[in-house]
């Protein structure tokens, strides 16, 4: 008797991590928000054609004004939408893939502006704001979002699980980008070609170490967001770790990372070993995602 309870408690905690998925509710984005992303994506758009025309055209080296400037108009009005969606649903709402995708757009340009602000960055503008405008356009081709959620849409720790693991997905994406930055000027300086976007790349330790800086920050988000859905998931079900399909490859993400992570720590090991590992790390993060909410259990951002 006390094994089958066991095993019953096991399989409902496996079944925890897509509890949200049978109980949403879909109806129509309202209008203004609509507006507002569509608003929203246009200033993402303007922002990468200024950043990359500042980048083509312009012979100093400094972010484009104008496109900086486009791209603090789209977050903030990005950021209202999001104020507005989640007041009409009653919090945080991050229970579908749509909403983990917009939030994920959001959290990539927010990061891209700090970095403008501290450091100079703007050529990661012309990476970021093409994937940050093409979630928008996923959305608004959805076209429906979630209804109030009952069970664990309503935890406070799974909304902060949610929020974590989309900000540990935005680290990644930056860290892989100064991963492709990083290999780009790495090539042009063994084949000795020296054209526009040539100097306009930082150095290359420069970007070894915003890429350990991200990778860290990514893992750090990981690993609080798997701890608060764990707790979670203990106190509901019993079980602290469901070993089903999205636990496993959440479990297999973490620690990939925490290999990376251990990794730069070793001396020696940087430049192009960490750039190649950083590479694998987004496509098995983004892999997990997509293959979580799509063929596993279908709408819910959670690992």
């Amino acid at each position: 008797m006390g094994k089958n309870n066991k095993e019953s408690d096991f399989h409902r905690a496996n079944r925890s991590l897509i509890t949200l998925d049978r109980y949403m509710l879909e109806v129509p984005l309202s209008p203004i928000e609509i507006l507002l992303i569509k608003i929203a994506a246009g200033f993402y758009f303007g922002a990468f054609v200024l950043l990359l025309g500042d980048i083509l055209f312009s012979r100093v080296k400094h972010g484009s004004l104008a496109g900086v400037t486009a791209g603090v108009g789209g977050v903030l009005v990005h950021t209202l939408a999001l104020f507005i969606h989640f007041t009409s649903m009653g919090h945080v709402a991050l229970a579908t893939l749509r909403e983990a995708v917009s939030f994920f757009s959001w959290s990539l340009v927010v990061s891209f502006l700090y970095l403008e602000h501290q450091r100079k960055g703007s050529l990661l503008g012309i990476l970021i704001f093409p994937v940050s405008f093409g979630a928008l356009l996923f959305v608004l081709g959805e076209g429906v979002r979630s209804g109030p959620a009952k069970e664990g849409a309503e935890s406070l720790l799974v909304r902060l699980h949610s929020i974590l693991v989309d900000l540990g997905l935005a680290s990644a994406t930056i860290a892989f980008f100064l991963s492709i930055l990083y290999l780009l000027l790495e090539t042009f300086l063994r084949k000795k070609i020296f054209n526009t976007l040539f100097n306009r790349l930082p150095s290359l330790e420069f970007l070894d170490r915003l890429n350990r800086e991200f990778n860290g920050l990514g893992f750090l988000f990981l690993t609080l967001g798997l701890v608060f859905v764990m707790i979670w998931s203990y106190g509901t079900f019993g079980v602290l770790w469901p070993w089903g399909k999205r636990g496993s490859w959440a479990f297999l993400v973490w620690f990939l990372y925490l290999g990376l992570v251990l990794l730069r720590l070793k001396k020696g090991f940087q430049g192009r070993q960490a750039a190649y590992l950083s590479i694998a790390g987004f496509f098995l993060f983004v892999v997990t995602i997509l293959a979580v909410n799509l063929f596993v259990g279908g709408g819910h951002s959670v690992l």
